[in-house]
């Protein structure tokens, strides 16, 4: 733990900062573990979990000078929020400081909390939903529609991986402000219906209203509660789903004129080769976040500071991708257009975290910002899949594996451990001499850092640590198998980093956590917005360009 405790700030001149209008930038994280932190937190916070805070901190955070403020349970000097202070300074951070009493002196004088994860984006959505007035369409109402026949065409709004996950029968899918670049031909059915569709709301909300509002589908509706509401319903869903059909894509010409149109009407504010390179320049006094909102990464941008993240994901995990509040986002598309990024941009500046603008013309490489993310130094040597493979049949060898545990139990190496690495405690009964210690993640990198780690802690312990080369994926892609069933004494450390996901509850207990859930997301909103310093910044209903003008920034 670091021995010199870090400055702090009371949880009072904290509020005041959060209160700030305009908003200075800041960084608020919780370096708690997941699990710890949906149970409660404020709710402008960032989770960067300290198991992970090393490699995650450059792309959260990506400006070292940033104003950066910790917090744990207590801030006790030998807690996490210590610890994270003394990894942020071996970063290059200079500016960080640690909250007064933690969490728990937050709460004892009665400043604003809230349960949950990804908490500010689904209170938004329902935010939208009541301001643009999107009409919802209940479950019974669906299934009475197609039972009479009545014309409905279904789209689901999620990622590609979610919708395999489990879906409702019939539905297309369009993830995001993909979605607005179909084709929506015209139904002769007065009464067809475009319904749009999430796991549970926000999502839903956010595709519905966007259509209604480009005027690509003005009667869209959305599902409301989506597929969790269907299955409590007992209806079937559809697993490793398969969309049944394709709406067909819109010609770029079309896009560009409802992409100009939008930022007329909302004055959407766009930044040129010449302003970007300012900001990049500018790295002391402003963050700069650049996000491809393309669906696939661009691998010109690889090793720079570009984020792909296509644009509805954007908005949905915001809170998990800008941690600095106030900072600049450059959103990046297909020039001939520029309609996802258009979008994003228009509800993000509604979201009121940043200043968000949409890059005008085509990126080259050389006008990217640096790369921020961290790099592990001075790992062992790592081992390839043939290596270990090798290893294993000669035993004294034991794999850990130290990636999120959603990713472990979708597929692990056969036998291997599980460990979440806030601590190298649950590896002391196992660092013993004549053992090799292999280390695995989902790319590796991860594992790489622990590998690091371990053999800094226990250098005359006689082990070996290393880790796998390429990871788990590099094993599966080398043909090897992977494992999906594991027993208790596998896991070294529970799975603090689950954040509670309903998509992992299964069996007897899946229709009470989905009834909960669903009553928690609908009050949600009423509850994140009893904290003043959170204030959405909605434009004015049908309001021309030269009225709405540039939101102002919280």
């Amino acid at each position: 733990m670091n021995p010199t405790r870090a400055k702090t700030v009371t949880p009072a001149d904290l509020q005041a900062l959060l209160l700030q209008e305009p908003a200075a930038e800041l960084a608020l994280l919780d370096v708690r573990e997941t699990r710890w932190f949906v149970q409660r937190h404020p709710n402008l916070a960032r989770n960067a979990p300290f198991s992970g805070l090393e490699l995650q901190a450059g792309t959260l955070v990506p400006r070292r000078s940033t104003p950066v403020v910790l917090y744990d349970d207590y801030n006790a000097p030998d807690g996490v929020a210590q610890a994270a202070v003394a990894v942020l300074a071996r970063l290059g951070y200079t500016d960080v400081r640690t909250l007064d009493g933690g969490l728990q002196r937050w709460v004892t004088e009665g400043l604003p909390a809230i349960d949950g994860y990804g908490t500010l984006v689904k209170a938004f959505g329902d935010r939208v939903r009541l301001h643009y007035g999107t009409p919802a369409l209940p479950i019974e109402a669906l299934r009475a529609r197609q039972r009479e026949g009545r014309p409905t065409t279904l789209v689901d709004a999620r990622p590609r991986a979610e919708f395999e996950f489990l879906s409702l029968p019939g539905a297309r899918n369009h993830a995001g402000t993909e979605l607005a670049l179909r084709r929506f031909e015209p139904h002769g059915a007065d009464d067809h219906l475009w319904a749009i569709n999430c796991f549970s709301r926000t999502r839903g909300i956010i595709g519905a209203t966007t259509l209604r509002l480009l005027g690509r589908a003005p009667d869209a509706v959305f599902v409301e509660d989506g597929v969790m509401a269907w299955g409590l319903q007992g209806a079937p869903t559809v697993q490793n789903a398969a969309p049944s059909d394709e709406l067909p894509p819109e010609s770029p010409e079309v896009l560009r004129r409802i992409a100009d149109d939008l930022f007329e009407r909302f004055a959407l504010p766009v930044a040129d080769a010449a302003q970007l390179a300012r900001w990049r320049d500018d790295d002391n006094e402003r963050t700069l976040y650049v996000f491809d909102v393309r669906p696939t990464a661009d691998p010109a941008f690889a090793g720079t500071g570009v984020q792909q993240v296509s644009g509805g994901q954007l908005l949905m995990h915001f809170e998990n991708l800008v941690g600095t509040r106030g900072a600049r986002i450059v959103l990046i598309d297909d020039p001939a257009h520029r309609l996802r990024a258009a979008i994003t941009s228009f509800w993000l500046t509604q979201l009121n975290q940043a200043e968000i603008y949409v890059y005008e013309g085509e990126l080259a490489p050389d006008q990217a910002p640096p790369a921020t993310a961290a790099t592990v130094n001075d790992a062992p040597s790592p081992l390839a899949p043939d290596a270990l493979a090798q290893l294993r049949r000669n035993g004294a060898v034991t794999v850990i594996d130290v990636g999120p545990s959603l990713d472990y139990e979708r597929g692990h190496l056969p036998g291997a451990l599980y460990m979440l690495p806030a601590s190298l405690a649950p590896l002391a009964s196992h660092a013993v001499a004549g053992r090799t210690l292999v280390f695995t993640s989902p790319d590796g990198t991860a594992a790489a850092r622990v590998a690091r780690d371990a053999h800094q802690r226990w250098p005359g312990s006689g082990a070996v640590f290393t880790w796998l080369q390429g990871g788990t994926q590099g094993w599966k892609a080398s043909g090897r198998p992977l494992a999906t069933a594991f027993v208790a004494a596998q896991l070294l450390t529970p799975f603090d980093d689950d954040w509670g996901s309903v998509m992992r509850v299964f069996g007897p207990r899946r229709d009470a956590a989905w009834a909960d859930y669903l009553a928690w997301e609908r009050a949600l909103a009423e509850r994140v917005l009893q904290d003043p310093s959170v204030r959405f910044r909605f434009f004015p209903l049908s309001a021309p360009a030269q009225e709405s003008g540039r939101v102002a920034r919280s």
